[in-house]
């Protein structure tokens, strides 16, 4: 599209869909980001993050709490695990150790994007040491709607399910590859 195309689409002036564009304009609304993502054919998707003390959800640790009474105890289990780059802010929800081998927890209560997801996942992943990746998904009509329609590829990426997962955990193993718990 051209400038003139955006500027009609949006009411506003071809100048300040350049700015935009170059980043210059100030005080820029999300209102307007939205207006204009829209008519460029993108979806504005914001996201914050907390500093200071971790935010967390009750669904969230809710769903944590039901996990965690389904390891065995000779496993260690640790929650709120930042990644250990100086500055990141990022954590795991929660780790399960066994001696010197560890696995890290994600839990999701509301599944939206499974593209997001695993590009988060796998970014975490790789920033922080992981080879393998237990996602806790809250057990919902959506979520499994959500997991129902996940592409092949995807779920490829979590070769063991809910089960074997649990059982593994049960008898104090961690699981081999990556696994998605639905609970």
């Amino acid at each position: 599209l051209t400038l003139e195309n955006v500027a009609a689409a949006t009411g506003t002036s071809r100048s300040a869909v350049e700015r935009l564009e170059l980043g210059q304009l100030r005080n820029v609304s999300f209102a307007r980001l939205a207006l204009v993502a829209d008519a460029v054919g993108l979806e504005p998707n914001l996201k914050l993050y907390p500093t200071g003390a971790p935010l967390r959800d009750m669904p969230q640790l809710k769903l944590l709490g039901r996990f965690r009474p389904r390891l065995h105890t000779s496993l260690g289990w640790r929650t709120e695990v930042g990644l250990p780059a100086d500055g990141d802010l990022r954590a795991w929800d929660g780790v399960i150790t066994l001696g010197r081998d560890w696995v890290p927890v994600e839990a999701e209560t509301r599944l939206s994007d499974l593209q997001a997801l695993e590009r988060r996942l796998n970014l975490k992943m790789r920033d922080g040491g992981a080879s393998r990746v237990i996602l806790l998904v809250a057990e919902s009509r959506t979520n499994r709607a959500a997991l129902g329609g996940a592409p092949e590829a995807w779920r490829a990426g979590f070769p063991i399910g809910t089960r074997a997962a649990l059982a593994a955990l049960g008898r104090g193993k961690l699981p081999a590859t990556s696994a998605l718990v639905v609970l």
